[in-house]
């Protein structure tokens, strides 16, 4: 009978599916760490993973792993490449968060722009003239540059089009091919940053930073920019140095290069951004759909039939 290790709190929908199913046993840890992780990874036929890093010295001691099924898309906390040695699968859960993800950078898109927390605050505090300062910003006719076009950058350009903002976008890795409305597509990031209004990062793990010191200089005054997508895609210091000049005059941020967020982080002494704690893909629905989808790679696996488009790693089942 397969042993099951749940490696990290996931919605009752996914795991409701396998306790009706008594060909499995379970190990479900909801806060999970090196120290309580490690002696269930031991007896572990399949793995379903979260946040909690899966090392090679962790994989030497998963004799019994067949297959690891991780709770998202991306895949950063996973020796992927040690799981391949061992002809161990890697899943991902698909589209199953790109609405939420491009709602959540939608909102912070909307809330920077409006001053909302400044306005909010004012509110509670009766701080009623605040509103005579006019700070906020309307979106239309604003240029907003995606940075990485996939399902997410495509759902936002939808969601920004609806409010009258002028879509551009900077992918190398994508035809300059689009039907379904007006599109501005860049090939030089630089150009591309001069025209940008409001900057969105919507690309996977890179090897170096997309908006770095170097290029930071090309940034339009006034640029708001927001990244839900991975921290180390743009340097922070470039946010500092371009918010006390008056450069940037927002920012949205859900991931950071390191996370938790330590609690003196640098950016939280500026009213100009805002921070979610790395929520943009963790709508109820979408939790919903990513607990049942990982549960439902180990059932596939089983029974033959997963679907091989979500093995990342390059393993042949």
């Amino acid at each position: 009978m397969p042993n099951i290790l749940i490696a990290g709190e996931l919605h009752p929908s996914g795991l409701e599916i396998i306790k009706q199913n008594p060909k499995y046993t379970i190990d479900y840890l909801k806060e999970v760490s090196n120290e309580n992780f490690l002696p269930y990874l031991k007896n572990a036929d399949a793995l379903i993973i979260r946040t909690q890093t899966l090392k090679k010295n962790h994989i030497e001691k998963a004799k019994k792993l067949k297959i690891v099924s991780r709770h998202g898309v991306g895949y950063d906390n996973v020796d992927y490449q040690e799981l391949k040695k061992r002809n161990i699968p890697l899943t991902i859960v698909g589209d199953v968060n790109s609405t939420s993800v491009s709602e959540h950078t939608m909102m912070l898109i909307i809330s920077v722009f409006k001053k909302i927390i400044l306005a909010d605050f004012s509110t509670r505090n009766s701080l009623w003239n605040y509103r005579n300062n006019y700070e906020p910003r309307e979106l239309y006719g604003k240029n907003l540059l995606i940075i990485g076009f996939g399902r997410i950058g495509k759902k936002l350009g939808k969601l920004a089009k609806a409010f009258g903002m002028n879509i551009h976008v900077y992918d190398p890795y994508i035809e300059n091919k689009f039907d379904e409305y007006e599109i501005r597509y860049f090939q030089n990031l630089t150009t591309a940053l001069c025209n940008a209004d409001c900057i969105s990062l919507n690309l996977p793990k890179v090897d170096k930073p997309i908006i770095t010191k170097e290029n930071s200089q090309y940034l339009k005054h006034g640029v708001v920019i927001i990244n839900t997508a991975r921290g180390e895609l743009i340097e922070e210091k470039v946010l500092q140095d371009g918010i006390q000049k008056g450069v940037i005059s927002g920012v949205g941020l859900d991931v950071f290069d390191s996370e938790p967020v330590e609690k003196n982080h640098f950016l939280f002494k500026y009213k100009q951004v805002i921070f979610t704690p790395h929520q943009a893909g963790l709508s109820q629905e979408a939790a919903q759909r990513m607990s049942i989808k990982s549960i439902n790679n180990i059932l596939d696996y089983y029974d033959g039939s997963l679907d091989a488009s979500l093995i990342v790693n390059g393993v042949k089942i």
